[in-house]
């Protein structure tokens, strides 16, 4: 990550970072920037595992896919009631099992985030999300 990404405290400063960057021609620092501020939007959520770190990390990536492919800040309340009623886990087993609604794997990628999906948190904790469906 470069060095003036890194040194953004928060995450409303990373999506003007994103669009000045992107407005003078370097994408690459806009596609940081963004990822940086679901890094950092993930880090004030308070979480016991690295499983459901990497659960909110999820969703706030989702958010920003929204956000991205409709041009205006997008929240997944869907998914964050669902977190309140099922847990983090769960939540992410039900979002990877139903494969329905809007399929924003395509702009996670265009983003730099396709490890940050959905399926990604699947992959990598697959005990812990079985455990949770359980």
């Amino acid at each position: 990550m470069h060095e003036l990404v890194e040194r953004i405290k928060e995450p409303e400063l990373c999506y003007v970072f994103a669009k000045n960057a992107a407005r003078r021609g370097h994408p690459e620092l806009a596609t940081q920037a963004h990822r940086r501020a679901v890094d950092l939007r993930a880090e004030r959520h308070e979480t016991n595992t690295d499983a459901e770190f990497a659960a909110v990390r999820a969703i706030y990536a989702y958010e920003e896919a929204l956000s991205f492919s409709k041009g205006k800040r997008t929240r997944a309340t869907g998914t964050w009631q669902m977190v309140n009623r099922h847990g983090l886990l769960n939540t992410i087993h039900k979002r990877i099992s139903a494969k329905s609604g809007e399929d924003v794997e395509a702009v996670l990628k265009e983003l730099g985030m396709e490890d940050y999906s959905f399926d990604a948190v699947g992959a990598a904790y697959p005990d812990d999300i079985q455990r949770a469906a359980a």
